[in-house]
């Protein structure tokens, strides 16, 4: 077989070279196609304050006033909203897992189902935001502001609520496997029928009844004795009818 001459590349390779080039040109053209809906979609979202299904993964949102924004189902995954303004926002649904929402400000916010595992969460202040069902395994809330906030049923397994204010939350139900409540504020606070394997508190935690931790969990989780129970509904999405052990439920549905 006859050798090509030195520093000239045979046929066959020249051409596959020549198509890899061309492939690698034609990636970089789809990704850069991919990219436009993000900003489509950040376009809409300011100037209707609606996205309702977009894609904004990624986008950064961050200071921004969304307050009253309906974005239900949105993809919000990795998107920076530092800062920003969600008061009575609804994300039903929403995709927010790794998304930055560090001292954003959600009081009113209807989370309801929304997926937020490994959010950041610190610093976070809200009043009577609608957590109920949602996905906050491993989200980090640490010294965050969570008045009367609603997580029923909701799944906190891993998560960091050190140092977070949840005066009068109700956590009916919700996984709480592995919480974290050093130095938290839980005057108040109903854990009725809750997991509550490994949730940590110690003499820094203030517990539902005003008493230093640590906190007797299992007996909260198992009393049903919350003041909670009697007080009037105020919070949003308040009255949703909850199956038996409905976080069984919930996992389910995010592991499909």
């Amino acid at each position: 077989m006859q050798k090509a001459p030195p520093g000239h590349a045979r046929p066959g390779l020249a051409a596959g070279i020549a198509c890899l080039l061309a492939g690698v040109a034609m990636a970089h053209t789809a990704l850069a196609q991919t990219t436009v809906p993000h900003g489509d979609s950040r376009d809409r979202l300011l100037a209707t304050n609606a996205c309702v299904k977009c894609d904004l993964a990624g986008v950064d949102l961050a200071g921004l006033n969304l307050m009253g924004a309906d974005l239900s189902q949105a993809d919000l995954s990795r998107a920076n909203l530092a800062g920003a303004y969600l008061i009575g926002a609804t994300l039903y649904q929403a995709r927010l897992t790794g998304a930055n929402l560090s001292g954003a400000v959600i009081g009113g916010a209807n989370l309801s189902a929304a997926d937020m595992g490994g959010a950041n969460l610190t610093r976070v202040v809200s009043s009577r935001a609608n957590l109920n069902m949602a996905n906050l395994a491993s989200a980090d809330f640490s010294g965050a502001k969570l008045e009367y906030s609603n997580m029923e049923g909701a799944i906190l397994t891993g998560a960091n609520l050190s140092r977070a204010d949840l005066y009068e939350s109700r956590f009916l139900f919700a996984e709480l496997t592995n919480v974290n409540f050093i130095g938290a504020n839980l005057h108040e606070a109903d854990f009725s029928h809750a997991e509550v394997n490994g949730v940590a508190t110690d003499a820094t935690t203030t517990c539902p009844d005003l008493k230093p931790g640590p906190c007797d969990m299992h007996a909260l989780s198992e009393s049903g004795e919350q003041s909670g129970a009697a007080r009037q509904p105020h919070f949003a999405g308040e009255g949703a009818a909850f199956r038996e052990r409905p976080f069984r439920f919930v996992l389910t549905l995010y592991r499909e």
